[in-house]
């Protein structure tokens, strides 16, 4: 009894002060569990908070990068319908000559090619930016020695969820940006030139290429400002996310850290406990019936 009661003294004062060593160790009051079933329980439903919340920040990333590249796009063409319509004003100059004339087409094929490469880029991974869903396959095809240049994209839009109750749009379709091909801003550009070569170039053309650019014009202005507006969306939402972040991790820390100076008075206490269980364990043991019969 004497020898079974020590030694459970002394397992017992060990695991206690192995386990206050592992608390320092670790900077963790709750190893496991058993330590704190409650604190467990709820540092676990943070921690899983703080995960799902760490996914929402990580996907606000790459929402911001696809919407960056899509509105970079526009931007460009943008600036390529502007320098467009500068060149088809000043085809409307009735003492240009045909050579004149098709300087200024020669130009606007060389912007029409430009503005098939824009509807026609592709993100860092390589897919289409205005192809819709179908992110392998070239939107616009077709150059000027086609009869057209043709949209093979779908009208799907791509969405990225940013938070529990928001999927935030990242793409746009080309036909919505840029036409269809047959009808549109390809085709407004193929017209233009067309007539100019034609050499029966007019003020009605001018006027009829201008309005189709300025029809063109507004559907960027409009889909570049909502893209704007979904990049000033992910900002906000991210700093609110942010202190999420900060947050579920200051409740972590809360539930989980350990009190340096009580854990260290406690291992000092536990320390002279164990030694104190060890030498009773020693001089108990030592004792023998036989050293009462001599």
């Amino acid at each position: 009894m004497i020898y079974d009661f020590g030694r459970n003294a002394m397992m017992r004062q060990t695991a206690e002060f192995t386990n206050t060593q592992l608390q320092l160790a670790s900077g963790r009051r709750v190893l496991k569990p058993s330590d704190d079933p409650v604190a467990a329980a709820r540092a676990l439903e943070v921690s899983q908070s703080k995960n799902v919340n760490g996914q929402f920040l990580e996907n606000m990333g790459y929402a911001r990068d696809n919407l960056r590249q899509v509105e970079g796009a526009m931007t460009a063409a943008t600036e390529l319908i502007t320098y467009a319509r500068t060149r088809a004003v000043d085809a409307g100059n009735a003492t240009y000559t045909q050579p004149e004339l098709n300087a200024i087409a020669s130009d606007l094929r060389a912007q029409y090619e430009q503005l098939r490469a824009l509807a026609n880029t592709r993100d860092g991974e390589g897919n289409y930016l205005f192809a819709g869903f179908s992110l392998n396959t070239e939107p616009f095809v077709g150059d000027l020695s086609a009869p057209a240049t043709t949209y093979a994209g779908d009208a799907g839009v791509r969405e990225i969820r940013v938070s529990a109750s928001r999927d935030i749009p990242v793409s746009a379709p080309g036909d919505l940006i840029f036409g269809d091909g047959v009808t549109g801003l390809f085709a407004d550009f193929r017209t233009l030139i067309t007539r100019l070569e034609s050499g029966t170039f007019n003020s009605t053309d001018v006027g009829n290429a201008l309005n189709g650019m300025n029809s063109a014009m507004d559907v960027l202005m409009r889909e570049h400002a909502a893209v704007g507006s979904r990049l000033g969306e992910i900002d906000a939402l991210e700093n609110v996310n942010a202190d999420f972040d900060l947050q579920y991790a200051e409740t972590l820390s809360r539930i989980q850290d350990l009190d340096y100076t009580e854990a260290i008075s406690r291992f000092s206490q536990q320390q002279t406990l164990l030694e104190a269980a060890q030498q009773s364990y020693v001089r108990v043991t030592g004792l023998s019936l036989f050293d009462l019969l001599r």
